[in-house]
């Protein structure tokens, strides 16, 4: 069994770092073909769609952003990620070793977003005022959540970074590491519950049972130490709990996948919308659903609460909180480990003189990175829209995924063959992102920041993803009673 060292540690969290996320898949779930897809932002969206049979095959979604590291842009190609054994620049940073990143010298804090969505099969049907859906997918998310410059510094640099030695950092604003795989089991019903003259209003909520793969999250709520050398810590006080569920035996550092679940948990989403419709409601009856048209609209008002809920881990988890206690850590350069378990009796023998004090619990609950999402679509002319959006982040509790704010303005061309989209946004309310997404039929690809595949600034961040579905349009029964549900267009 290899023995491994703080400073091994402080690579992870540099991983970490590294790590942040089109989060929302504008060109996926904003339009009116968006059907399935629509609930990652609201569950009552399911009455917007144009199809009254939308079919999830797969999807994909992979997000990448930081305000800590970059890579020069004269340094990168995007290209290079698929070569074997491509080895990117590097350089030398205040002489402590080299490194492939460039750091923003700034006093910013730091946070950073990744996340990985694997859509799997699913399936959404519409019934006169009617809408349900099903919902399939493993998720992998990470988030960093006002970490402290010092504290990145040091974690990218090491010990060893002279201008920040022997100085005083107090930090009182909380600040959160936390990551969390999971699968997730969704239900979706939205109601149309008032439809009269030009107005129509629907509500909709998605239940979701989640099956925690691996989760942990670090909260440090007040931070004061001194960093006098390359080899010492000095903390003064530090408040802060930390639990971990991981995938691996603690004892012998080796995968563990006995069971693999860890935890298992639930969520939600639940929201509604309000659309002003461009012609008088209608309240014919159709035998057949694929008979009833398509109603449209000149604006709709979407309001949503989306990932409410959380993952509680109980098998192979432990729970550890440091109340308000100093330590001083000295030759940490040179700091090993023969195991995790070894690593954690000694961080409690550290603040608390035995190694069984810091310990609090063997469950602890991890929350979802939850948000409140709102959504205005405006009907510019046939088949041109224009969309705002915005995403708000919020955490339900100190363990908790932390999901960053984002504003997107995004107009769109759009039929049943062919749909293109140009998100505009503002990340975090502080990186300006320009995407492009393309739907051909029921194929869509797509990014939120096209720039990441060019070099035409530092590389901070990537975004992309696609889906594939079979849909089939409402409206294409063209007579009442007309047993051929075509795929015919409603707007032809």
């Amino acid at each position: 069994m290899k023995p491994f060292r703080v400073k091994t540690l402080l690579t992870v969290f540099l991983l970490l770092q590294v790590a942040a996320a089109a989060q929302e898949m504008p060109g996926t779930t904003l339009g009116n073909y968006a059907g399935v897809n629509s609930l990652q932002l609201n569950p009552s969206a399911l009455h917007n769609s144009k199809s009254h049979i939308d079919i999830q095959v797969a999807g994909l979604d992979l997000f990448l952003q930081n305000n800590a590291l970059f890579i020069s842009k004269s340094e990168y190609r995007f290209v290079n990620f698929f070569k074997s054994g491509y080895q990117w620049p590097t350089h030398i940073e205040f002489g402590v070793e080299e490194r492939t990143f460039y750091r923003y010298d700034n006093a910013l804090d730091k946070s950073a977003f990744i996340q990985e969505r694997y859509a799997g099969p699913g399936a959404m049907l519409i019934r006169d005022e009617h809408a349900f859906a099903l919902t399939t997918g493993i998720r992998t998310v990470l988030s960093l959540e006002n970490v402290p410059y010092d504290v990145a510094n040091f974690a990218y640099l090491g010990l060893g970074f002279t201008p920040q030695q022997d100085i005083n950092y107090i930090h009182n604003k909380p600040f959160t590491v936390s990551a969390m795989a999971w699968g997730e089991i969704g239900l979706s019903y939205a109601n149309a519950f008032y439809a009269h003259g030009f107005n129509r209003l629907s509500a909709g909520i998605t239940v979701k049972g989640l099956l925690g793969l691996g989760g942990m999250y670090l909260n440090a709520a007040r931070l004061d130490y001194v960093i006098p050398d390359d080899s010492t810590i000095n903390i003064n006080n530090l408040e802060a709990v930390m639990g971990f569920a991981l995938p691996v035996d603690y004892n012998t550092n080796q995968p563990d996948l006995q069971p693999i679940f860890k935890g298992a948990g639930i969520g939600f989403d639940v929201g509604f919308t309000y659309q002003r419709l461009s012609r008088f409601h209608q309240d014919d009856n159709y035998s057949l659903q694929c008979a009833k048209p398509y109603e449209d609209y000149l604006y709709r008002i979407g309001v949503a609460l989306i990932d409410i809920g959380g993952i509680r881990f109980s098998n192979n988890a432990a729970k550890m909180n440091v109340d308000n206690r100093s330590s001083r850590w000295d030759n940490v350069n040179t700091l090993e480990f023969r195991n995790i378990n070894q690593m954690l009796d000694t961080i409690s023998y550290q603040f608390y003189g035995n190694n069984t004090s810091a310990y609090s619990g063997e469950k602890f609950t991890l929350w979802l990175p939850s948000a409140l999402s709102v959504q205005f679509d405006y009907h510019l002319r046939k088949n041109w829209y224009v969309n705002a959006n915005i995403i708000y982040g919020f955490t339900l509790a100190r363990g908790s995924l932390a999901r960053p704010a984002e504003l997107s303005i995004t107009p769109r061309y759009e039929t049943r063959i062919f749909e293109a989209s140009l998100p505009i946004s503002l990340y975090d309310w502080s990186q300006p992102r320009v995407g492009l997404a393309v739907r051909i039929y029921g194929f869509t690809i797509g990014t939120d920041k096209i720039g990441g595949f060019f070099h035409f600034s530092d590389f901070s961040g990537l975004d992309f993803y696609f889906s594939v579905k079979v849909f089939f349009n409402k409206g294409s029964c063209r007579k009442k009673g007309d047993v051929h549900c075509g795929y015919a267009d409603p707007e032809s």
